[in-house]
This record gives structure tokens, C-alpha cells and sequence, in this order.
């Protein structure tokens, strides 16, 4: 597309007749365009990565990656290194079950391999993404993918690969203890070069930090919803402050599904703030996140309609104008830790942090004190939560613009802040 007027420059388009699906595109520094994904080989689905030239679009080259055991395998991310040749990983079926983790360098000029490796223990699973490659400073390439164990279920797994042929520089098994599940959704390199993962474990969300030098992991952080259910990041980036933002799926209080965008300190992994989108129904989803050089963050995916189905969602957070999360993840006291947006219209999202397990209440007054409405009344968990009002009454009607006061009781302590609905 023309940056200045939106016209069309080309357009192109590939077909085997079966179903072919594109997974993941990068650009090289002469503006060709990459592309992996899968296409049907003439008896099951191969890897697929192609090149598209910049001026015309013309199709310069394709390349079919494929295992021995003639299953369907699938390409999943591609980057282009330094010296413009792409960098991709997808999954190879071995048996009905199992899978290898492949990462192939190719030759920009047409195609060819230039490496290939071949990461046994992955699962079988061509739906649900499982690797991503990152490309370091001197051209190392670092993959992301998950591993089965029998003792151990899933776990993250990090190799970095030496840029000229391949070879091991280092790995890295991560798991959270026991059987628990850590299953990574997506991966990122922060500016320094060191591995940003995020997913869900023990069924929270998961975002844990790897040292680019030798893949140990730095720090590791969780966050749950409010009824301490089912919680999966599903997507990562690093916003231009520096604050590691995930967003995914998270189970509201009453609410189903919710959008919940988090925010993380880089060095430490501490819970900055929290923001939560629930929709008008029960499930809604964030599948993509990207971060603008003004500091904002785009959160993209879908939520639920009851009679069109799933609907585009997009959301525009200003990293600004958010309130800071106490760095303690455990206060001595409990704590109202951030309201986001605030001046709101229609709903705010409000940040508490509790001590210890107990009871727990969370009221909405008016400027003269009168009682508007009840959040929370009754046991919770210790750690950090997020719940949201919808700027209603205790009847249900919209409170009209105005001044409010949110009001966190918890054993001996208390804590307000102040709301400004602005309809």
C-alpha cells in the first residue's frame, strides 16, 4: 500500500487448492516480503515459506520444509537477520503424538538451506501455536517452543543457535514445579537482547524473563483474575517505557471471559498496573498486542456477541495515564494499587492488593458518603486482583457524573481513592 494515498502497489495470492493458511510475514531490508504457513504437498501439509519481491510482488521463490513420516506439519514464525536472509520455525509431525521443534536459516537469494535443526519432545498439535524465533544482535537465532514430559507435563524450552551453522550456544527447560502445565503463547526479545516469554501455568498468566548470555531465567510472574479460575496470556510485547505488557483471556467475577492487559516492571517482573475489558457478553479474547513509539499500547481480538458471534475488539491503553502498582507484590497492608482510566465513562478498573487470605470489602461512595455500590464483600485470596464497575448502582442504574469514592476494607486496614465519572 502507498504510505501517502492507501492505493493499492500489488497484490498476489498462492493456491494448492487445499487450504493453504499463512501464519506469520516479515520484511527484509530491501522491503521483500517473507511469509511461512502451510500448503498441501500433494498427500499431507508441508511448511511453507516464500518470497515475494518488494517492486512488484512478484513470487521469487518457494520452499517446502517436511519430515519423514509424511504428516501434516505447519510453519509457525519467521524473522530476517542481518544479513536478509529469513529465519523460520514450525512443527514437524514424527508420530501421531509427538512432534519436533524445527528452526531452518534460508538463503534470501532462492530458498536454500542454509541450516536446519530439529528439536525432539514437542507436541503434536499443528492448531495451537508452539514456537517463535528471535533473531540476536549478531545474528544468533534463539527459539521458543514447549516440550512434553511425562514427570513434568508441559514446559517452556529455549535454545540459542549459533548464527553461521547452527550449533548449540545454549538451552533452557523452565517448569514451575511438579506437573504443572507452563504453556507458553508468545515470545519476544526486549532491547537488550533478553527473552520475554508469556502463557499460562497452574491456569494463571505466565511472563517470565530468560538472559539472552545463557537462557537462565531472571524473573518469572503470575497474575489471576478475581475469581482465581482459568487465566492464559496470549500475547507480549515491550511498550516504549520499558513496561513488559501481556494481555489474554482472564475469568471476571460474573463476567466470563475478560480482556486483561498487564503491565510489568522489565527488571524486576513487578505488577505495574492492571486493566480490565469485559464485553457485553462472555467471551472475550486478546490475540495481538503492539506497542507505538508514543508509549501507548494496541490491544486487538474479539469479544462475543450472542447474535453476530464473534466480533472485532480493539483497544487503545495509554500507558500514561495509568496508576502505578505498589512494587511490593505482598503489602504489609491492603491497598487500592490503580484505577484505570480515571476520569472513565462507562466502567473503571480498580487494582487492590491484599496481605493475607481473609475477608474483603470493596464499597463505592459518593461525595457525602452515601453507600452506591458493593464490589466485593466476602473472602479473598492474598495477592494482587483487579475488579471492575460499570458506573451503576446498587439497582443497576447509571450513576450520573460526579465524584466518587472507592473504599477497601480488609481486616484493620482501609484504603480509598478517588473516581471521577465523567458521562
Amino acid at each position: 500500500m502507498d504510505g501517502e494515498t492507501g492505493q493499492l502497489v500489488w497484490s498476489n495470492n498462492y493456491s494448492t487448492l487445499y487450504n493453504e493458511r499463512s501464519a506469520a510475514a516479515a520484511c527484509d531490508q530491501a522491503g521483500n516480503l517473507y511469509l511461512i504457513g502451510r500448503a498441501f504437498s500433494g498427500s499431507n501439509y508441508d511448511i511453507i515459506v516464500q518470497k515475494y519481491r518488494e517492486h512488484d510482488g512478484d513470487l521469487a521463490w518457494t520452499r517446502h520444509i517436511a519430515g519423514e513420516a509424511g504428516l501434516d506439519d505447519i510453519g509457525w514464525d519467521i524473522a530476517v537477520n542481518s544479513q536478509g536472509r529469513p529465519v523460520v520455525c514450525g512443527l514437524i509431525g514424527t508420530s501421531a503424538a509427538d512432534a519436533d521443534a524445527v528452526t531452518v536459516v534460508l538463503d534470501s537469494a532462492d530458498g536454500a538451506t542454509i541450516w536446519r535443526r530439529d528439536l525432539p519432545g514437542a507436541v503434536y498439535n499443528i492448531e495451537v501455536q508452539g514456537g517463535w524465533v528471535g533473531v540476536a544482535d549478531n545474528d544468533d537465532v534463539i527459539l521458543g517452543t514447549r516440550t512434553w514430559e511425562s514427570t513434568t507435563g508441559f514446559d517452556l524450552v529455549l535454545r540459542r543457535y549459533a548464527a553461521a551453522d547452527g550449533a548449540d550456544v545454549w538451552s533452557w527447560r523452565w517448569n514451575s514445579g511438579g506437573f504443572a502445565a507452563d504453556d507458553p503463547r508468545a515470545m519476544v526479545l526486549d532491547p537488550a537482547g533478553d527473552v520475554l516469554m508469556a502463557g499460562v501455568s497452574s491456569s494463571k498468566y505466565l511472563v517470565i524473563k530468560f538472559s539472552a548470555v545463557d537462557g537462565a531465567p531472571l524473573w518469572h510472574s503470575t497474575y489471576t483474575g478475581p475469581p482465581n479460575w482459568y487465566n492464559t496470556a496470549t500475547c507480549l510485547t515491550v511498550a516504549a517505557d520499558g513496561t513488559v505488557v501481556a494481555s489474554g483471556f482472564s475469568d471476571g467475577a460474573g463476567t466470563g471471559w475478560d480482556v486483561a492487559t498487564i503491565g510489568l516492571a522489565l527488571d524486576t517482573g513487578s505488577l505495574r498496573w492492571v486493566h480490565r475489558f469485559d464485553g457485553e457478553n462472555q467471551s472475550d479474547e486478546a490475540r495481538a498486542i503492539a506497542a507505538s513509539e508514543q508509549g501507548d499500547v494496541a490491544v486487538t481480538g474479539y469479544c462475543y456477541g450472542y447474535t453476530t458471534g464473534n466480533d472485532f475488539l480493539s483497544l487503545l491503553l495509554g500507558l500514561g495515564t495509568a496508576t502505578a502498582v505498589s512494587p511490593d507484590a505482598t503489602p504489609r497492608l491492603a491497598a487500592l494499587t490503580g484505577a484505570w482510566p480515571n476520569p472513565f465513562n462507562p466502567r473503571v478498573t480498580l487494582a487492590y492488593a491484599v496481605p493475607a487470605d481473609g475477608p474483603l470489602r470493596l464499597t463505592i461512595h459518593d461525595v457525602r458518603g452515601r453507600l452506591v455500590a458493593i464490589l466485593a464483600d466476602g473472602f479473598q485470596l492474598a495477592g494482587n486482583h483487579a475488579i471492575v464497575w460499570h458506573g451503576d448502582d446498587r439497582g443497576g442504574r447509571p450513576a450520573p457524573s460526579g465524584t466518587y469514592l472507592a473504599v477497601l476494607q480488609s481486616g484493620d486496614s482501609r484504603a480509598s481513592c478517588k473516581l471521577l465519572l465523567n458521562r
